[in-house]
């Protein structure tokens, strides 16, 4: 009895896949009893439940994905490499199992944990950050970058709240899966989620300062402070590790509520359009224009709330960013204030060129003005030109709201960090 497929299964063409995202781990609890089956399932449930804790919790989603492969193979016991063989109790195993991940994944705040592991040790650390976070009531998306590909890494990165990044060294450098992973999180995450480094190495630890230097340039604020672990943790350092992911999980947790705190304003009792006012908190925006049939996109920030009766707002934009289809009284543009987390600004520019189509890769609709609402937009306004004034390098714009709407309701909006006023 050895090894991560049933003895009793016809069919074994899924053993590399299990051995890719569970290992001959799953089903397991970390016991040694004479027993051969689990005749006292019930009471195993606490050791089972301690085992996936432990060991499952950070790749709920992987599990899933076994778990339906392996609804397909008819098998009637499992054998894992810890634990009895599960034959009396396998399908009350396998609901476990499922209800685990969706409680799992249901945690409000999620953290994406990105690693490579050259030697197991990078690997190691990971899993006590992880159990740090999950003790917190976090939810953890733990991802072996040699294993993953960059679509899913993508995925993760834009969706989580936080992010940690782990790497040995390999030869003075980080992986080159860590460095795919690394330029994925730099070009789509947003500059306003938590971040960590922690990694394992030989000698000097190139890689660990590199993601590191790198995340802060971007500005990335870092949740504790970053792990470098010599050659194999110890349990002094494996405790550590679980006590910086607990950390990390109170500092994620205070900047939501902080964050949610300047931003959600009492919305009773105010129209749709009021609503979508209420979203301009130095927010960060996507303004559309048109020229004739072609539409433009520009990215901005430079946007306040300028008048309440009328509802208006002030704008500032430079001539390259299309001024000459805004600064005229009557001329038309929708805002789209961006949602954070959605990191839709990455298709704009600060400088949008005739020729250049960003809206090819996104979801829109037309307002009722002719430009484009962006359907990934926490909220919109229609809003028509009234005046304008040039003031040093800008154009400073006053247009009247028509109308406007909060496309979601639970959403906060994306503000930029800047390190300078002087430069975007």
């Amino acid at each position: 009895m050895y090894g991560s497929f049933c003895h009793f299964c016809p069919n074994f063409c899924w053993l590399l896949f299990w051995q890719r995202y569970c290992t001959d781990k799953l089903f397991g609890a970390h016991i040694c009893e004479d027993t051969l089956f689990d005749e006292d399932w019930k009471g195993l449930d606490a050791e089972r439940r301690y085992y996936f804790e432990c060991l499952h919790a950070p790749q709920a989603k992987q599990v899933e994905v076994a778990l339906d492969k392996l609804s397909l193979l008819g098998a009637r016991c499992y054998a894992p490499a810890h634990g009895p063989v599960v034959r009396y109790s396998l399908s009350r195993f396998t609901y476990d199992y499922r209800q685990w991940c969706q409680g799992q994944k249901s945690q409000e705040l999620s953290v994406a944990l990105l690693y490579a592991s050259a030697y197991g040790n990078t690997a190691i650390l990971a899993n006590a950050i992880a159990q740090g976070l999950i003790q917190n009531g976090v939810n953890v998306e733990s991802i072996n970058c040699e294993l993953a590909d960059s679509a899913e890494i993508t995925r993760i990165v834009e969706t989580c709240d936080g992010l940690i990044i782990g790497s040995p060294t390999l030869g003075g450098h980080a992986p080159t899966q860590i460095q795919t992973a690394l330029g994925i999180v730099l070009s789509v995450a947003a500059k306003t989620k938590l971040a960590g480094v922690f990694g394992s190495y030989g000698w000097s630890g190139e890689a660990i300062d590199l993601i590191e230097t790198k995340l802060k340039d971007a500005n990335y604020q870092l949740g504790f402070e970053t792990i470098r672990v010599r050659f194999s943790p110890t349990p002094e350092i494996l405790q550590q590790c679980q006590e910086a992911g607990a950390y990390f999980a109170q500092n994620l947790k205070k900047t939501k509520k902080l964050r949610t705190s300047r931003q959600v304003v009492t919305e009773t009792h105010v129209d749709r359009t009021e609503q979508a006012v209420g979203r301009i908190i130095g927010s960060l925006c996507v303004v559309t224009t048109r020229d004739e049939e072609t539409h433009k996109g520009v990215l901005t920030s430079w946007v306040s709330q300028a008048t309440f009766n009328p509802p208006g707002i002030m704008i500032a934009i430079a001539q390259e960013q299309n001024a000459e289809l805004m600064h005229h009284p009557g001329d038309q543009f929708v805002l789209n204030i961006l949602k954070e987390g959605r990191n839709v600004r990455r298709y704009f520019s600060r400088h949008s060129t005739l020729g250049d189509n960003p809206f090819a890769s996104l979801a829109t609709q037309t307002a009722l003005n002719g430009c484009l609402i962006l359907d990934e937009a926490l909220a919109y306004l229609e809003c028509t030109v009234q005046n304008q004034i040039e003031c040093g390098n800008r154009w400073l714009i006053y247009a009247v709201i028509d109308q406007g709407k909060v496309l979601e309701n639970d959403g906060i909006t994306a503000m930029e960090h800047r390190k300078s006023g002087s430069y975007y």
